[in-house]
Parts: structure tokens; C-alpha cells; sequence
């Protein structure tokens, strides 16, 4: 016990001085922001969705140890509670939006749109329709239009701009462009979720061909979603597909780029993310809640999946220990 407090109070000391220097807007959970800085953010987490608009340079972004090398013109969606690390590999400006939808959880659709996409949806501007990727960019305008009252210019000349911004930022927004910008994320969110597979193993058999396979494979990943933390199977969820589990079992690694058991741990890690937030819930609770039969194959899993154990991932949760940026070159 006495080893467990010298760890923690370590973690806490490691991370304590870490400060985000974000512009937010009174009063609410909405955050739009301009980053210009040539800088690497270190492993953190937090519970809002971070959508970031690569518009003037690449980046790289490492979630839950999956890499996404993000070009220019790229958009990329972080799921809530999922550990990331920003990498600025050239200078260049990216538009960042982030919201906190904890509040509106009671919605089974939107967990489980974001279970699917977990860790991060990558939107690849060279391979994404252009009629879909122009749809999503009119979205997140929106958004900034909403919260600036206009759209920003994203170029930036020897930093000129960013007082103003900042004065703009931290007017209190009005109670109905707070809704618009939150209806506009749903549709945002929505229209991702529908066009998932165009995302997400672009060049897998399943996403290019058997569309028919692919509305009941989704359907399957619906169902898994809202049952993950029963005792589910192959056996039993190739019966409820109606396919032989060996051809079910194949079609669906096609489809997801995991074999069933590793996507259903990792929807159950996903949860146990989220409920890492709450820091009135012990670990072995945190096991049982999500579907796993005991507190050390949780750990073992989550580890695995994440690098970090559980207790430690609650250490790097934003909302507690806020981060700061460091040049490249200097973490």
C-alpha cells in the first residue's frame, strides 16, 4: 500500500505542472481554436471530442498506440477518453474544435457511434468523396462561424490575428449558438457514422464491394455496442448475423480490421475509458461495469491496448492535470 501512495503521488508530481493554454468561451463547454504553435503536446486524455482540421501543415497523432500520419487538408475525430499524443512534424496552423458531450450520454447512438470509431476517425482528404469531405468542412465552418461570429482566417502573418481572437473567444456565446454549434457536431457525428466504412479500411474487400454485407455488418457492430458488456460470443453473434461463424468471423475482420474478440475487448476498454473519468469508482468496479470477468485481465487488456495501466491513464486525464505544448525536439 505503502509503494502504491509513493507511485501516485509521483504520477501526480510528474504531470501537475503540465498547463493547455486554450481559449475557451464563458460559461461554456465549447472550445474553437486557431493552434499556430510548432509544438508537441505530451499523452493526455479528456472527455470532450477533439475534432482537428489539419489546413496549413501535417501532423502526426498517436490514439491508444495506433498512429494517424494526418497530411494537409485531413480532418481527424478523437473519440472521448482516449489517451493521444500530438506531434507537429512542420509549422502550419490547425483548426481544433472540442465539446464535451457527457451530458448528453443517455443517447445510445451517439456511445455507440463513438465506440465504433474509437479510437479516432481519420478523414483522408486525397480518398474521402469530394461531396463528403465538402459537407464535413461546411460543418466545422459553421462551427467557427458560430463561435467567432465569423469564419477565422486560418493564415496567419507573423502571428497577427491572435488578439483579436482572443478577445472574440472569451465573450460569453449566446444560449442558441451554443445549440446550433451542438446540432451542427451531431450532424457532424451522424453523417461520419453513416459514411464510417468509407473511412475506415478503404482498401479491404468489404469497403470497396459487398454493400449488402456491410449494412448488416454495421448493424452487428450496433448490436455489439449496446450488449458488449453481456456474455457474448462468436458462436452467438454469428447466429444473430446468420452466417457460419468461420465465414462470419472472416467477413468481419474484413470489415473492422480485427477478429470479434479483439473488437468486442476493445469496445469494453473504450467504455472503461470513459469511466476512468469518475474518480468514485475503483478499478476492480471499473473491470466489472465493462465486461471483463476480473480485475487483472482488465488491467492486463487495458495496458495492452492503451500503454498505460489503468491507474496511470486516470493520471493523465486533462480535466485533472491540465497540459501544456513543448517545441518539437524538446519532450
Amino acid at each position: 500500500m505503502q509503494d502504491d501512495f509513493k507511485v501516485n503521488r509521483n504520477m501526480k508530481n510528474q504531470y501537475a505542472d503540465f498547463e493547455e493554454n486554450i481559449r475557451h468561451k464563458i460559461n461554456s463547454s465549447l472550445r474553437v481554436f486557431i493552434n499556430r504553435l510548432h509544438a508537441n503536446f505530451p499523452p493526455h486524455w479528456h472527455t470532450d471530442i477533439e475534432i482537428i482540421w489539419a489546413k496549413e501543415a501535417p501532423y502526426k497523432v498517436i490514439c491508444d498506440n495506433q498512429s494517424y500520419y494526418v497530411d494537409e487538408g485531413d480532418i481527424l475525430l478523437i473519440c472521448p477518453a482516449v489517451i493521444h499524443e500530438i506531434f507537429s512534424i512542420s509549422p502550419g496552423a490547425k483548426l481544433y474544435i472540442q465539446a464535451d458531450f457527457s451530458k448528453i450520454t443517455v443517447l445510445k447512438e451517439l456511445n455507440n457511434v463513438f465506440r465504433q470509431m474509437a479510437p479516432a476517425l481519420h478523414v483522408k482528404k486525397s480518398t474521402c468523396p469530394p461531396e463528403i469531405y465538402d459537407q464535413l468542412c461546411d460543418c466545422i465552418n459553421k462551427i467557427a462561424k458560430l463561435y467567432f461570429g465569423y469564419i477565422p482566417s486560418i493564415h496567419s502573418v507573423d502571428g497577427k490575428g491572435d488578439v483579436e481572437e482572443s478577445f472574440i473567444a472569451f465573450k460569453e456565446l449566446d444560449s442558441y449558438d451554443k445549440l446550433d454549434i451542438y446540432s451542427t457536431l451531431m450532424q457532424f457525428i451522424s453523417f461520419c457514422g453513416k459514411n464510417m466504412h468509407l473511412f475506415q479500411n478503404s482498401g479491404s474487400v468489404s469497403a470497396a464491394g459487398n454493400q449488402q454485407n456491410n449494412a448488416l455488418l454495421n448493424d452487428v457492430c450496433t448490436f455489439i455496442a449496446e450488449h458488449f458488456t453481456e456474455n457474448l460470443s462468436l458462436d452467438k453473434i454469428s447466429h444473430y448475423a446468420g452466417f457460419s461463424k468461420f465465414y462470419f468471423e472472416k467477413i468481419f475482420t474484413e470489415y473492422t480490421g480485427r477478429t470479434f474478440y479483439q473488437y468486442l475487448q476493445q469496445i469494453r476498454i473504450n467504455y472503461a475509458q470513459t469511466l476512468l473519468a469518475n474518480s468514485d469508482l475503483s478499478i476492480t468496479d471499473i473491470a466489472y461495469q465493462s465486461g471483463f470477468i476480473s480485475s487483472t485481465a482488465f488491467t492486463r487488456a487495458f495496458k495492452k491496448s492503451t500503454g498505460y495501466p489503468p491507474s496511470e491513464f486516470r493520471m493523465l486525464n486533462e480535466d485533472q492535470h491540465p497540459i501544456k505544448g513543448c517545441p518539437p525536439g524538446t519532450a
